[in-house]
Order: structure tokens, then sequence, then C-alpha cells
């Protein structure tokens, strides 16, 4: 599943950026509007250096993985 583009485009002479906000029609507050859209979503930093930064590599995930279909369909057919 893509995840949706934001468009920012210049409008005005001065060379000001207005933001398409993704919320409709703003009617009563406009900065609590703004601060539930996708622009101000928390994000999470990932460590690049120090404690917590070592991430195991996935290079054998699914390999020793029993699939509990399998497992239901064994207990079914004895």
């Amino acid at each position: 599943m893509a995840k949706k583009k934001v468009v920012i485009e210049p409008l005005n002479e001065q060379g000001s950026i207005k933001y398409r906000h993704q919320k409709g029609v703003i009617r009563d507050n406009a900065i609590q509007a703004l601060l539930h859209d996708p622009l101000f979503r928390q994000r999470i930093e990932r460590k690049h250096k120090g404690k917590g930064s070592y991430q195991r590599r996935a290079k054998h995930v699914g390999k020793y993985f029993e699939n509990p279909i399998i497992k239901f369909l064994a207990t079914e057919i004895l």
C-alpha cells in the first residue's frame, strides 16, 4: 500500500509556500485541524549511534517458523 505524498506548491509572488492540508474544509479551529494533519504526526527517530542502535539483521526470519495451519491439519487427520 503506497503512502500518499504531500503536495507543496508555491502560490504567492513572494515565494512563500502554502500547505495543502488533508482535513477537508476547516470551519472552526484551523490550528487544531493542522495539528491533526499527517504533516505534524509523531515520528520515531532511529538511533544511528550509541546504545540501542544495534539492529539484528532479518536474515533468517521465516526460515524456522512452523506454520500453525499445518500443525492444525496434522492433528485433524490423526
